[in-house]
């Protein structure tokens, strides 16, 4: 049996394996990495906006030095390292800390009034109201000084170094008293629009533990700040009066999307480049064997984005936030495991011809073609769809869960990603030839777009979590039909001579226009009105999208009735079981 393997192939299936198990664990959990580092909606999806559109015009550059200087091998590697780098590195990004005004109350026992105007979100307060499990938390105060203030310090909390301050005529309106809290959240209360800490200890500079009690009544206010702590942070971004720093947060928001741009110019230089090497290696007469080749890395893709979700719930357990810490060092090892492989890999310099037609005359004559701007409206609305469950379909689900949901969170998106991957797409992978041939085109972008409109609107009534696994099914008729439609239909209604061209255009519409937009507008509809009312709305305006593709058909058919104007389906070429697995690769393309 193992005489049987091609050994000069096995590099390359190993590599897809292993470069798709790294990124696998780390990919689908990227926008919610962020929400918890403090990113809200709108910032995340401003990230996503701008991540397609870089790793698109990265692959021309690249590949075109990678042919200039015929350096695929190493511009290879080197990206390899750039991905391992700079992914590993989002894992010392620090978490955005909010600030807030609080009252500080003092009339025996002391206590922290932390209030908002509207009210806090019931998930929020679920979060720092334990009623069986003790927590203790640190936080930093700054509260207004006072003669007052003083007194009660001195005599009640028993802190001598305040006693000189008490007959001090020189308290001016700026000074203020610096300590810090710690409490158990068990004792936290809720009532009305505010959350109190009512049992606390506080630490000055000497470390010494005092208890604040008071014989009169003092009132006081505060910014209180705590670090490290996820939970409070989203109860003081909630304040009414909220005062984040904005110098740090511009910080981690930078430095995040610094990390994520380099990792994605990264994974596009890697894949397209692998690509080249796998087709150099094949050969004119095996082309139809790289479906064979890049299915390890769906496999790899799916695999350890299960086992990533388990793991996290697994380290998380007893903690007030989720660790991710194991996928990042499982992603570390196996990148350089698969630089080792990928060191292995031998490669023909690919040939080059200097006949190649013009770009532009290509395009020019491309847009000439009322079918194929047809086509690119289809392509925008599915992408703008396809962004939705790629870069915001976990942040829903984080917002959905109770807290007897977030225990096991991650597993469930885990097991998600695996639905996604072998229920959905690689089923409808080897079909979607024969779909295509019995419905036609037309139809079965049409199919996309409505099955994407029931799916988000699934998503929006069902509150039941595990049903997700049941709509994640809805992947296969949806994305899994997606991408070999798009090729499929680029390739065969394009004039001769601009296949290529056509292929380029159709990934630059779909991530560089379609995802980028869909993003911004998803991440601002979840941070103004909630992601029940974005997915409702993506619903409809899938709808809507659809409703309007069918307009122009109608228009182009009443205008253009040559059978090379309408797509009509035995102009089609379909694909065979291995063709059709290389059309799209599990959730792979949301990188690249």
């Amino acid at each position: 049996m193992l005489e049987n393997i091609n050994k000069e192939l096995l590099p390359i299936k190993t590599h897809y394996f292993l470069f798709n198990a790294a990124t696998g664990p780390i990919v689908p959990f990227l926008p919610t990495i962020a929400k918890q580092l403090g990113f809200n909606a709108f910032l995340t999806g401003t990230i996503y906006t701008i991540l397609p559109i870089s790793g698109l015009v990265a692959k021309p550059l690249f590949g075109a030095l990678a042919d200039k200087f015929k350096i695929h091998k190493m511009i290879f590697l080197m990206f390899q390292a750039v991905v391992a780098i700079t992914m590993f590195s989002i894992y010392f990004i620090p978490e955005v800390e909010s600030s807030a005004n609080v009252q500080l109350t003092c009339n025996g026992d002391a206590s922290i009034e932390i209030c908002s105007k509207n009210g806090f979100p019931e998930k929020i307060i679920n979060n720092v109201i334990t009623e069986t499990v003790h927590f203790n938390v640190s936080c930093q105060a700054s509260c207004k000084a006072s003669k007052e203030l003083y007194n009660e310090m001195c005599s009640y909390w028993k802190t001598p170094q305040f006693c000189k301050l008490v007959n001090s005529t020189s308290i001016l309106n700026n000074d203020t008293i610096n300590f810090t809290i710690i409490f158990d959240m068990f004792h936290d209360l809720h009532i009305s629009n505010c959350i109190y800490i009512h049992s606390f200890i506080v630490k000055f500079l000497d470390n010494i533990p005092y208890k604040p009690t008071c014989e009169n009544y003092v009132k006081t206010s505060c910014l209180i700040t705590c670090h490290n702590n996820a939970t409070f942070n989203q109860l003081l971004h909630d304040v009414n009066v909220a005062q984040n720093s904005a110098e740090n947060t511009r910080y981690q928001f930078y430095s995040f999307l610094l990390a994520t741009i380099i990792s994605w110019i990264g994974m596009a230089v890697v894949v397209s480049i692998a690509d080249a090497i796998c087709f150099n290696l094949l050969g004119n007469e095996r082309r139809k064997e790289y479906g064979k080749q890049k299915m390890w890395g769906s496999i790899g893709f799916g695999i350890f984005g299960i086992s990533a979700g388990y793991l996290v719930d697994l380290f998380s357990e007893g903690k007030l936030q989720k660790d991710y810490t194991c996928i990042f060092y499982i992603m570390l090892v196996i990148m350089v495991l698969d630089i080792i492989v990928s060191a292995t890999l031998r490669k023909k310099n690919p040939e080059y011809s200097e006949d190649e037609p013009s770009i532009l005359w290509e395009l020019l004559t491309i847009l000439k073609e009322g079918n194929v701007l047809a086509f690119g409206w289809w392509c925008i609305g599915a992408g703008m769809c396809t962004s939705v469950v790629w870069n915001f379909l976990f942040w829903y689900t984080e917002d959905l869960a109770n807290n007897s949901q977030i225990t096991w969170l991650k597993t469930l998106q885990g097991l998600m990603t695996g639905v996604q991957c072998f229920l959905g797409e690689l089923p409808f992978n080897f079909i979607s030839g024969t779909v295509l041939q019995k419905l036609g085109h037309v139809n079965v972008m049409s199919l996309v777009l409505l099955v994407y409109a029931i799916r988000f609107m699934a998503y929006s009534v069902v509150s039941n979590l595990w049903w997700f696994l049941v709509i994640e099914i809805l992947h296969g008729p949806t994305l899994g039909l997606c991408w070999p439609t798009m090729v499929s239909y680029g390739d065969k209604v394009t004039p001769p001579g601009t296949k290529a061209t056509i292929q380029g255009f159709i990934g630059a519409i779909f991530e560089g226009i379609g995802v980028s937009s869909g993003s911004l507008i998803c991440g601002w509809l979840i941070n103004k009105y909630g992601s029940v009312v974005a997915l409702r709305a993506f619903s409809i305006g899938a709808l809507l999208w659809l409703t309007c593709f069918w307009l122009i058909q109608l228009f182009l058919r009443k205008f253009k009735t040559s059978p090379r104007h309408m797509g009509h389906n035995h102009l089609a070429n379909y694909s065979n079981p291995d063709d059709a697995i290389l059309m799209t690769m599990s959730r792979e393309l949301q990188t690249y």
